[in-house]
Order: structure tokens, then C-alpha cells, then sequence
């Protein structure tokens, strides 16, 4: 059965070195675990989609998420709403869906969190929630690669990686991120097909 992970999980893939890609990678073949970062996300997109008052989606990562995770929540959200409120345009919901990987044997949810309107023109921007290890220009390029290639809108949208802690976002491939992702990805799908037999 294919692994399903979350888009802000696979980021997390792209800025592991090699050793650390292939332990955190071991764990699925053990059902369990928990997204520790859906609260943030869910409270990002509240705040931005749909309105939601700061300190109620503040409330709601408190009530929500894991009590071992609830002040880094909280902190990834305070970190991506003083970015969302530095931004100019109207605020929309992005859409959603799944992109399976060539071998089939992961997907990644395409959920990016923000999504603003600029007279006509769309900016879709998906949060990377980690402070460790950081995002690079390459990698964050990679992510957007994948947006590009995998986001389910009209085609004419600019799509972006939001650093929470660096509070900076990334808006344009390098000349190696398409590389660097289909290496990726290869490297995720072997590694999962060995792992899971």
C-alpha cells in the first residue's frame, strides 16, 4: 500500500541528508504516528480562507493538537500570520489534492495553506513549518517544481514556499531544483519499495 504523506512532510524529505532521509522513511513500515503539524495548517488556512480570528485559531491549536506539539503550533502559525498580515490582496482558499509519485509507492498531499489574489493574478504558497534543519533556495525551488507540476488551478497561478522561521518565502525555482526533485523522489520511492517489501 502506498505511503501518503503531506506536502510540509515531503519539504521535510528534500532537506534531510541521505542517512536521516532513510531513518525517517524506516518509520512508516510501523502503522501509527500522528501529523504533527496539521493544527498549524489547519489554523493558517482558518486564518487566511476563511477569516478566522487570530486569537480563536490560537484556541484551536491548544485544543487540538498533541500536547507534546501544541506550543510549536502555535508558533508556526504566530510566525505565518505576521507574513500573511504583511501581504497585500485578497485572501483565498487554494485548492487541494494528491499527487502519486512515478513508482507508486508514496503520494503527497497537495495542500498548500495560503492563497492571495493580486488584481487577477494568483499567489499559491504552501508554509514549510520546520525551524531544522533549513530551507535553501534549491530545495525550496524543488517544492515549488512539484507545485507546479501537481496543483490543480487554471495554470496561470505563481506559487511559493513560505520559511515560517526564516518568516521569508521562496518564489522561483533554481536552475537545479527540477533535478534535484526528480532525485528526490526517485530516491523516496526506492527507498520505500525496499522498506515496505
Amino acid at each position: 500500500m502506498p505511503v501518503i504523506m503531506h506536502f510540509s512532510t515531503f519539504l521535510k524529505f528534500l532537506t534531510l541528508d541521505t542517512g536521516d532521509k532513510i531513518r525517517h522513511l524506516e518509520g512508516y513500515a510501523t502503522p501509527g504516528g500522528f501529523d504533527f503539524y496539521r493544527s498549524s495548517r489547519d489554523g493558517v488556512l482558518q486564518f487566511s480562507a476563511h477569516g478566522r480570528d487570530r486569537n480563536k485559531v490560537m484556541t484551536d491549536i491548544a485544543k487540538l493538537a498533541p500536547h507534546n506539539a501544541v506550543a510549536h503550533n502555535i508558533e508556526i502559525f504566530e510566525y505565518t500570520a505576521n507574513w500573511l498580515d504583511k501581504q497585500k490582496g485578497a485572501r483565498i482558499a487554494p485548492s487541494r489534492g494528491v499527487w502519486p509519485s512515478p513508482g507508486r509507492h508514496f503520494s503527497v498531499h497537495i495542500e498548500p495553506e495560503i492563497g492571495l489574489e493580486q488584481s487577477g493574478s494568483k499567489k499559491i504558497i504552501a508554509v514549510y513549518p520546520r525551524r531544522e534543519p533549513r530551507l535553501n533556495r534549491d530545495k525550496a525551488g524543488a517544492g515549488i517544481v512539484l507545485l507546479q507540476r501537481a496543483y490543480k488551478g487554471t495554470g496561470g497561478e505563481e506559487f511559493g514556499i513560505l520559511d515560517a522561521y526564516g518568516s521569508k518565502a521562496y518564489w522561483s525555482p533554481t536552475n537545479v531544483s527540477a533535478a534535484l526533485l526528480d532525485r528526490e523522489i526517485a530516491t523516496i520511492d526506492a527507498e520505500l519499495e525496499r522498506i515496505m517489501g
